[in-house]
């Protein structure tokens, strides 16, 4: 499609989606930077990083499925920040309703219980039906 008339041309090399605003060397740069602040006990939410340094939140997983560095900086925080969050929970420094608020919208923590349904799930009826077949001659017959 081309460019609304009056405006530019838009970036060949970038044909879909919004313009790229960071190059690979700032990406990697804040990989780095990313590590060095989350190897500071006070910092734990890794949107503050983000926060501290004038850059949308929202970038963090798209530079993370883009460049490979801050694919592992990015896994590294974010397992540091799960460690620190749950370990706050544990000592009481953190509010343990809001931690886990934390990890489970975070980090995949789940607070459920499973159990284990037997049967058909297509004819839920299946296994009642089946046990009252056998056994209602019994009624019958006065076993």
């Amino acid at each position: 499609m081309p460019a609304p008339k009056g405006h530019s041309n838009y970036d060949v090399e970038h044909k879909a989606g919004r313009p790229r605003r960071y190059s690979t060397e700032d990406i990697e740069r804040y990989a780095g930077e990313l590590i060095l602040w989350m190897k500071d006990d006070s910092h734990f939410w890794l949107k503050d990083f983000c926060l501290e340094r004038d850059v949308d939140p929202d970038f963090m997983a798209e530079w993370a499925s883009e460049n490979e560095r801050f694919n592992g900086a990015y896994r590294l925080a974010k397992s540091f920040q799960e460690s620190r969050i749950f370990k706050g929970a544990m000592l009481n420094t953190f509010n343990s309703t809001m931690s886990k608020f934390a990890l489970v919208n975070n980090h995949g923590w789940a607070d459920k219980t499973e159990t284990k349904v037997s049967g058909d799930a297509a004819n839920p009826l299946a296994f009642l039906l089946r046990k009252a077949d056998g056994e209602s001659k019994d009624l019958v017959n006065e076993k």
